[in-house]
């Protein structure tokens, strides 16, 4: 494939104008890691210490100079035409047969941050990406019918992953608007009259307004119908606590948790470990739930485990179904957010002062069962539509290396085939 350095093929734009007092001016940001360009603020004229702008178009190339080497590179959208930018973000204009949308992708190649890195000069904390050196960086270019088809091939997966992505939030929706009924008013079959709530409900409202719940159900506070119990970490400084066969959940497994089951965790500790620490050996079933890091996660434990102090665990008796708690939990984030404490957004705590103070609604066991295969439904086809996501990334990273470099290349016909083939809706 054809090499060509950049300036043969973008041209510096140069729309400088001073900002004026008694005007707003919308000022781009570009995102990391190729993740594109996004107005970040929108700021008077009699605040901006920049002496001057550039007035942006739709399709310009810009790039912030500090963090070339981490894909601070986009191609302006639409939505941004007309916003301005400051010094730290040069403008370029594609000419001479350069196709924008095939320098798009180029820009959001990890290995074109490398070389932006290796063409950047400065301190090491402190590199910049000077316009000139950008202008002397090789970029792959075949000819503007293959840079089409390459961008048409690569653009087909976007749109397909777009539409998952809107796919997955949709189901997302739906689903909270389900729980959110059933949650409150039970199922159509079991449905009976709406009873004023028998005492008050502090902690644990799973929507601030509810004050009626079914004559059927009952109000009962969680620790009274689940026991709950805390994790804790074995001391490293004995090996023989670690590396043994029981499952240990810590915050390194916190993503875990979003599926309907843990089946596996990064380390397991010996019974030694649990013998000699406040750890505790949870059954099969044990619901979970993240109090740190990412607060409100939640699921249950497929298999005997151990957790971390990172997580409140609770050991259902049989008047709560695990399955029936995890949904109640998983709807439960405002709560959590509500009653989460700390000093910092990434501070902060679920204590288990709140998780002994809390309350929930409670259907008859089958009632129960059946909520919670209509939220696990929801969870699974999720999940799934969550796994494709991810396999069209992975795939378009591979067939983006390759279109890319060189190694596959795409003549018109073949592109459009390739372009209408990759698609599953």
């Amino acid at each position: 494939m054809p090499i060509k350095r950049l300036r043969e093929v973008l041209g510096r734009e140069r729309r400088a104008f001073q900002p004026r007092e008694g005007e707003t001016y919308r000022l781009l940001g570009v995102r990391l890691y190729g993740e594109g360009c996004h107005i970040h603020s929108e700021v008077p004229g009699s605040t901006l210490k920049a002496p001057s702008l550039t007035r942006l178009c739709s399709g310009d190339l810009v790039y912030n100079k500090m963090w070339a080497s981490k894909g601070s590179f986009a191609i302006v959208g639409d939505a941004q035409d007309g916003a301005s930018a400051t010094t730290e973000y040069p403008v370029f204009r594609p000419s001479n047969g350069a196709n924008t949308n095939y320098l798009r992708y180029v820009l959001q190649e990890p290995r074109f941050w490398g070389l932006a890195k290796a063409w950047s000069s400065g301190s090491t904390d402190r590199q910049r990406l000077d316009p000139h050196d950008f202008l002397t960086m090789p970029v792959p270019l075949p000819s503007p019918e293959e840079q089409a088809n390459i961008a048409g091939v690569l653009d087909s997966i976007d749109l397909t992953a777009q539409a998952t992505r809107i796919h997955i939030e949709h189901l997302a929706r739906t689903k909270h608007a389900v729980m959110r009924t059933l949650l409150t008013k039970g199922l159509a079959p079991h449905k009976t009259q709406l009873v004023p709530l028998p005492e008050s409900w502090p902690m644990g409202r799973i929507v601030s307004t509810v004050d009626r719940m079914p004559s059927h159900w009952k109000l009962v506070t969680m620790t009274k119908v689940a026991k709950l119990e805390s994790g804790h970490t074995p001391s490293r400084q004995h090996p023989e606590y670690w590396n043994g066969k029981i499952p240990w959940l810590s915050l390194g497994d916190t993503t875990e948790l979003k599926k309907l089951r843990v089946e596996q965790t990064s380390e397991c500790v010996t019974q030694a470990g649990i013998d000699n620490s406040s750890a505790r050996l949870l059954p099969a079933d044990t619901v979970v739930l993240s109090r740190t890091a990412v607060r409100g996660l939640c699921s249950r434990l497929a298999k005997p485990m151990s957790t971390s102090q990172d997580f409140a665990a609770f050991v259902c008796g049989p008047e709560v179904l695990p399955a029936y708690l995890v949904q109640l939990f998983r709807h439960m984030q405002r709560e959590w957010r509500r009653l989460e404490q700390g000093s910092s957004p990434t501070n902060k705590t679920l204590y288990f002062s709140v998780f002994k103070g809390l309350k929930i609604l409670l259907p008859p066991p089958k009632e129960q069962a059946a909520i919670a295969e209509v939220g696990e439904s929801f969870d699974e086809r999720v999940a799934t539509e969550t796994r494709y996501l991810e396999q069209l990334r992975e795939s378009k990273r591979g067939l983006a290396q390759a279109l890319l470099s060189g190694r596959l290349r795409v003549g018109a016909a073949k592109g459009a085939r390739a372009s209408g083939a990759t698609g599953r809706r």
